[in-house]
């Protein structure tokens, strides 16, 4: 497939325990989302290992002709539905598992937005980062869930937040999605508040089209006259500002590159309200990549009140494309 390609797409998703979501009708049923939105989702999706290795020049838009590059080898979009390319059985069986983990994370931040309203996706181990701290572990394991947020236009004033687990496999797994409901039901705390819900959402090649399974971790009940402070379970913690600049982090690293290091292959716009990045990607297409100037600059100078100042008045504004204000189109 190719992403510059503007038109819909449809994939399969099955969601079992979210019956109550207003803008999910129906448990099984087919999902059409735009080029636009695949996009967005593949650039903004935030990938803790890309940060591992430490940061250097042109390091951000190597990592972004990655994404794109896995996405249109990965996948078939000649028909109606997204499919599985022929050359997926051509990779090694251990490139093949590092396409499934990255499309497992591009369509969980896909799925999560478009249905269930999550603005706001992130790598935990991505906010730890932000605020200088180590990973978490529990029982044992290393910990790199994802945690949600919608609804943020009272940033940083009690904001409420989900958990996320995304499993990319190449065939339909019952105990890997088992598994992944098992670790987002761990946590048990975010930030002083119960999550809104702990979610496993798995990618997976079906017979007919990409599909997803989404299902919602059911609470575990207390033994009777058990206190609920008693709840066996892993209690995160981190501040707003961590969380939002962890988000942003992505996407400001690739307009730095410009503010940096403008040329004639990747030019910077500076408008009023907002900074555009033109970037050249692979294939020598021209990818223009937008974000609100006063985030940009909250998240340069980790000016923390700034940034929350700037998520809230995204929240208040209405007609956005993408609640998070960023922007992304080929030209």
């Amino acid at each position: 497939m190719r992403m510059d390609d503007l038109r819909e797409y449809k994939l399969n998703v099955e969601a079992a325990g979210h019956g109550d979501v207003p803008r999910f009708l129906r448990g099984d049923t087919d999902l059409s989302v735009t080029a636009e939105e695949l996009l967005h989702a593949v650039v903004t999706c935030a990938i803790p290992e890309e940060g591992t290795f430490g940061d250097y020049p042109g390091r951000a838009v190597g990592d972004l002709n990655r994404r794109l590059s896995i996405v249109e080898y990965a996948l078939d979009a000649s028909g109606e539905y997204l499919r599985k390319s022929g050359g997926i059985l051509e990779l090694d069986e251990s490139i093949r598992s590092t396409v499934s983990y990255y499309l497992g994370m591009f369509f969980t931040r896909l799925v999560s937005g478009k249905i269930y309203g999550t603005d706001y996706l992130v790598p935990l181990p991505n906010i730890r980062q932000e605020g200088g701290l180590p990973g978490v572990r529990y029982q044992g394991r290393r910990r790199a869930g994802l945690i949600g947020c919608g609804g943020k236009a009272d940033a940083g004033n009690d904001m409420a937040f989900s958990v996320w687990e995304a499993i990319g496999r190449s065939n339909n797994s019952g105990p890997a999605l088992a598994e992944g409901c098992r670790l987002a039901g761990e946590i048990t705390e975010i930030c002083g508040r119960e999550p809104e819900a702990a979610t496993a959402c798995m990618i997976y090649y079906g017979a007919k089209c990409l599909s997803v399974r989404v299902r919602e971790t059911e609470k575990t009940e207390l033994p009777e006259g058990e206190a609920e402070e008693n709840r066996q379970g892993l209690a995160l913690s981190f501040s707003p500002a961590d969380y939002f600049r962890a988000y942003y982090r992505t996407v400001y690293r690739l307009l730095e590159e410009c503010y940096e290091r403008e040329s004639l292959k990747n030019r910077l716009v500076m408008g009023e309200d907002r900074l555009e990045a033109e970037l050249v990607v692979t294939g020598g297409r021209r990818l223009a990549v937008g974000m609100p100037r006063d985030i940009f600059f909250a998240v340069r100078e980790r000016d923390d009140e700034g940034l929350l100042k700037a998520a809230a008045r995204l929240g208040a504004k209405a007609g956005e494309a993408f609640a998070d204000g960023i922007t992304v189109s080929f030209r």
